[in-house]
């Protein structure tokens, strides 16, 4: 067997074909992230992309891992920070190490790999995504989560009654797949404002980054295969809080969510989210992931959960053993009775993380 890298916007027709194939003959890949048009949208903006494709002898394609090969040092998933979820789209027993030469890199870094997955044994932390699946319809999704002993749902009426109220009759409108440009930008200035309120890293000051997700928005509806899901939440024909997701097939992946603060107290982004979801079920759709996070209000969402894990496969060399080391400190930190000391490490390499997928072609050589 050998492996190609090549850039995802050269993939030939078959390989694309038989990328689509892999991806619906296994239900562990309903997200976005795997779908070949997740490494093209990206390519369009880093030149650095790259997918390192499995060939059988006869030539055909076997499996597709597609990175960002930001140095000779790292390669990284294709996407950096605004990737959620990293897999091999092929069968486990191939040779992962292949890529890594393929790739001519020291080590190919993991932020949230598939357990489920040919990657899973180079994986050394835990982590879950959380998914909302209603196959059965929005309403079969509400019974089981009340079953469940879940009140997200009964909150989320509760809040959007009380805005109703609080409001002029008919001034309340939810926007299911929305076009609406002013309502988008809305959403990323809201959301840069509290990335800047919570001292997270503004990603969007990265142009490749913002360019990517407008890239998504500005996606014809009329592709299964992949593009982007704007829902809107309107009072008095504003926008008072938007969603938006990735989409690919059945399945939504929740991306970006915020909203005006003068209508925090109605708690919009849950009222939202419910919304979104009936909206998405009456037209098909069978999922809403919420990525991964140890957050409260995905946990009452979710109905099924999506294990991953950082990690990275490597051949030896500085690269791997630095890399190693830092998994080595963390857990060693993680096993202490130290209280919050104990997430310093895993916050440190994600920040580290995040800084490193950010750099654009400008300092790709750094």
């Amino acid at each position: 067997m050998r492996v190609d890298s090549i850039n995802p916007l050269v993939l030939a027709d078959g390989d694309i074909a038989a990328w689509r194939s892999l991806l619906g003959a296994d239900p562990n890949l309903t997200s976005p992230y795997f779908t070949p048009d997740w490494a093209q949208f990206v390519a369009r903006r880093r030149a650095d992309t790259r997918v390192a494709i499995f060939r059988n002898e006869d030539g055909s394609a076997a499996g597709f891992l597609p990175v960002q090969r930001s140095s000779g040092y790292a390669a990284l998933p294709a996407g950096g920070p605004v990737c959620d979820y990293q897999a091999l789209v092929g069968p486990a027993g191939l040779d992962l190490s292949l890529a890594v030469s393929a790739l001519d890199v020291g080590r190919i870094d993991f932020t949230a790999g598939l357990k489920d997955n040919a990657l899973a044994p180079h994986l050394l932390t835990r982590d879950v995504g959380h998914i909302a699946r209603f196959p059965s319809g929005w309403e079969a999704w509400c019974e089981e989560r009340q079953a469940s002993g879940s009140k997200v749902v009964a909150r989320a009426r509760k809040r959007l009654s009380k805005l109703i109220r609080d409001h002029d009759k008919g001034a309340v409108v939810i926007e299911p797949f929305s076009t609406d440009n002013h309502a988008f930008d809305e959403l990323i200035l809201w959301k840069r404002e509290q990335m800047w309120r919570t001292g997270v890293t503004d990603i969007f000051e990265r142009s490749w980054i913002n360019t990517l997700i407008r890239d998504t928005f500005a996606s014809s509806d009329a592709d299964p295969h992949f593009g982007g899901a704007l829902f809107v939440l309107r009072v008095n024909r504003r926008p008072a809080a938007a969603l938006f997701c990735l989409r690919a097939q059945t399945a939504l992946h929740a991306w970006f969510v915020a909203h005006d603060r003068r209508y925090a107290e109605y708690s919009p982004d849950i009222i939202l989210f419910t919304e979104a979801m009936k909206a998405a079920a009456e037209i098909g759709y069978t999922e809403m992931d919420l990525g991964p996070g140890d957050y409260r209000f995905k946990e009452g969402f979710a109905n099924a959960g999506r294990p991953v894990g950082a990690g990275f496969i490597g051949r030896a060399g500085f690269s791997s053993a630095a890399r190693a080391a830092q998994f080595q400190v963390r857990a060693l930190v993680e096993s202490l009775p130290v209280g919050r000391v104990r997430q310093w490490p895993a916050k440190a390499m994600r920040r580290l993380d995040i800084a490193r997928g950010l750099r654009g072609s400008e300092d790709q050589a750094a």
